[in-house]
């Protein structure tokens, strides 16, 4: 099986002068971002450059500013340019480069995967800087290489989680302008910064003696897609390792507060319902009633206060409350129901058996003499109004036809 390739990983970060003393202070582990730094590992170690690199390049890119400047003033005089002179001479010197949004300089980073870097050739060792040292070597000279004196620093980390190196480049660059050759600081002047597929390639060649090959494609993969008509790969954004700690650690707080808030409602929950089983002992035991007021034990004069009591202003113990009133108004309800219905249906049976009577009452009585009928329909008059009183169903009925006098 054929081993892993790993690719030789290399990215360019725009820099100003005005950088250099952050990336000073991070680099003497005296700024910046700490939080990755291990400081039982060794400390960065310097490859290119002097200990004083960073003053060096202040103080030149000033002698730039300040040689510039004269030529300019310079010319101004010899063209007899009064007015931009006495301007100019208050205005003082300009950069010596053109304004972008990466300046002038550039951070360059050089590493590979950390499990390349932790590869060893025995099962007995454990690890060894074998790798490193072959990764520097051809780090330096690649830097030389290809950037010349232009590479005014570079260190190599070893105290973060995999080993790379860092490179300062001040690209320096000559033009003509105020009638002679002004120094400048031009990035496009190096090829290899100029054309970031270019550096891709002379690095992954470079590094290939030593197993490592370059980098994926991705500007030629979205090329050939935008020309086939295809959606084109999405091209990932760098995040510096800062960043992406930040992002991290606030995501990671986001989600703890996320748990805690949980843990916390699980908790009040828990409260609630526990409050809510006691609210039931309490009322089942008779200490308390449906609405929460204490009420006095049978076996004594003196009201002893329910330990219930002390809940009052939990949402467990309004919940409950709550609850028992809204089933002693539905039992109570249900029982008021059933006692109405049960009282009219024995107020039915005995109109029913008052009526079977009455029947009886006007069958015997059609054979009685008409005088006798008439009295007997005088008295089923009076009793059917007593009855008609009684029973809550004929409330807001018509009394109907009465008997007439020939019939009971």
């Amino acid at each position: 099986m054929a081993s892993k390739k790993y690719p030789v990983v290399l990215r360019f970060e725009g820099m100003d002068p005005g950088d250099i003393g952050g990336y000073e202070a991070h680099r003497l582990r005296r700024g910046g971002d700490l939080g990755h730094i291990d400081p039982n590992k060794p400390a960065p170690r310097r490859l290119i450059g002097t200990a004083t690199w960073a003053q060096e390049a202040l103080a030149e890119i000033e002698l730039m500013k300040i040689e510039t400047f004269a030529a300019e003033l310079e010319d101004l005089d010899r063209r007899n340019r009064r007015k931009d002179l006495a301007k100019r001479r208050i205005e003082g010197p300009r950069d010596p480069w053109r304004a972008s949004r990466h300046g002038p300089m550039r951070e360059l980073i050089l590493t590979a995967n950390k499990e390349w870097f932790e590869h060893t050739e025995s099962s007995d060792e454990m690890f060894n800087t074998a790798r490193e040292q072959q990764f520097e070597e051809r780090a330096v000279a690649w830097l030389k290489d290809n950037f010349g004196d232009n590479v005014i620093h570079a260190r190599a980390d070893t105290d973060e989680q995999a080993y790379h190196i860092h490179a300062v480049i001040m690209p320096r660059a000559t033009v003509r302008k105020y009638g002679t050759e002004c120094r400048v600081l031009q990035p496009s002047a190096n090829a290899l910064i100029r054309d970031y597929e270019k550096a891709q390639d002379s690095v992954g060649e470079w590094f290939s003696d030593i197993g490592l090959v370059r980098g994926e494609r991705r500007k030629q993969a979205i090329r050939d897609a935008l020309s086939d008509g295809r959606t084109p790969p999405r091209n990932p954004r760098h995040v510096r390792p800062a960043e992406w700690r930040a992002k991290e650690e606030r995501r990671l707080a986001e989600k703890a507060a996320e748990v805690e808030g949980r843990e916390r409602e699980a908790a009040e929950r828990e409260e609630d319902a526990a409050t809510i089983l006691a609210f039931a002992d309490a009322v089942s035991a008779g200490e308390i009633d449906a609405d929460g007021r204490a009420l006095k034990p049978a076996d004594t004069d003196a009201t002893r206060e329910s330990p219930m009591l002390v809940r009052k202003a939990t949402r467990g113990f309004a919940a409950a409350r709550k609850a028992f009133r809204t089933a002693a108004k539905r039992l109570r309800a249900g029982a008021e129901a059933k006692a109405r219905r049960a009282a009219e249906d024995r107020i039915a049976a005995e109109l029913a058996e008052i009526k079977a009577a009455d029947e009886v009452i006007v069958e015997v009585a059609r054979h009685f003499p008409t005088a006798r009928r008439e009295k007997i329909a005088r008295i089923r008059r009076k009793l059917t109004a007593k009855i008609m009183a009684l029973d809550p169903r004929s409330k807001g009925r018509s009394k109907g036809s009465e008997p007439s006098v020939g019939e009971p």
